[in-house]
C-alpha cells in the first residue's frame, strides 16, 4: 500500500463531462480507502453508492516519489461529523506522467477574489501575463504570500474562465508585482478551452517568428 491517511487526492467521475473533486484519505488498509465526502461549494457532492471513479494522487518520499492512479467504486456512505466514503480498488496503482503544460505570453484582464479563511474577499484586478493548461502569470497592485489562494475569472477568446488558484511563486520588483499561480480547481472543459487558446497563440506567435510555425503546429496532438 503506497497511500496512507491524510494523503490528498482527487476522484474524477467517469461521466462524458467527468468532474474533479479533491479530499483527503482519512484511512487506509488493503484495497479500501476511506476519503472524506468532497464538497463543492460547501454542499456535499451527491455520490452515489456503485459509482466508479479514478483516484489519483501525487506521492513525495524518501522512497517513491511520482503521480500514481487506480480505479474504485463507491461501496458506502457513512453520515457521521465528517461524511466518509469507503472506496475499494479496483487495480493496482499505476504511475502516470505528468502533463507537462505550454505556456504563451498573453495580456488578459482578470478579477478575483482572495480567499481568507475560506471567506471570498472584495473584488481584485489584475494582468494575466502567461497562461497554460496548468497555471498562470498574474501582474497585480495586490500583495501575496505562497500558497495564498485565490478565485480567478477571466476571459478567453468568448469563454469565461472560473478558476480556484493557488499562489507557487513570487517575482517582486521595484515596477510591479508577478505571482505565478497553479490551477487547483479547474473544470475539465474549462482547461480545454484554455488549451485551445494557448495552440492558437502558438500559431499566432510562430506566424511571427519564421522557423517556430512546426514545432507548435505539432503541439496539437499532445494536449
Amino acid at each position: 500500500m503506497i497511500i496512507s491517511p491524510n494523503q490528498l487526492i482527487e476522484l474524477k467521475t467517469a461521466a462524458k463531462q467527468p468532474k474533479v473533486y479533491k479530499t483527503r484519505v482519512e484511512d487506509a488498509y488493503d484495497d479500501q480507502l476511506i476519503v472524506g465526502a468532497p464538497l463543492e461549494k460547501g454542499n456535499l457532492v451527491p455520490l452515489r453508492v456503485g459509482t466508479k471513479l479514478s483516484v489519483e494522487f501525487k506521492l513525495k518520499s524518501a522512497v517513491k516519489e511520482g503521480r500514481f492512479k487506480n480505479q474504485a467504486v463507491i461501496e458506502k456512505r457513512f453520515r457521521t461529523t465528517i461524511p466518509l466514503l469507503q472506496l475499494r480498488l479496483l487495480e493496482e496503482w499505476e504511475k502516470i506522467q505528468e502533463r507537462e503544460f505550454v505556456r504563451v505570453p498573453v495580456v488578459i484582464d482578470a478579477f478575483f477574489n482572495p480567499i481568507v479563511a475560506d471567506q471570498k474577499q472584495e473584488d481584485v484586478v489584475g494582468v494575466i501575463l502567461n497562461l497554460s493548461g496548468g497555471g498562470f502569470l498574474l501582474r497585480t497592485t495586490h500583495s501575496f504570500a505562497l500558497q495564498d489562494k485565490i478565485e480567478i475569472s477571466f476571459k478567453v477568446d468568448t469563454k469565461w474562465i472560473t478558476a480556484l488558484a493557488e499562489v507557487m511563486r513570487l517575482i517582486i520588483s521595484c515596477e510591479a508585482q508577478d505571482y505565478g499561480f497553479r490551477f487547483l480547481e479547474l473544470e475539465e472543459n474549462a482547461r480545454q478551452n484554455i488549451i485551445q487558446y494557448v495552440f492558437k497563440r502558438q500559431l499566432e506567435i510562430a506566424e511571427k517568428t519564421p522557423g517556430v510555425r512546426e514545432s507548435a503546429e505539432s503541439y496539437a496532438g499532445g494536449e
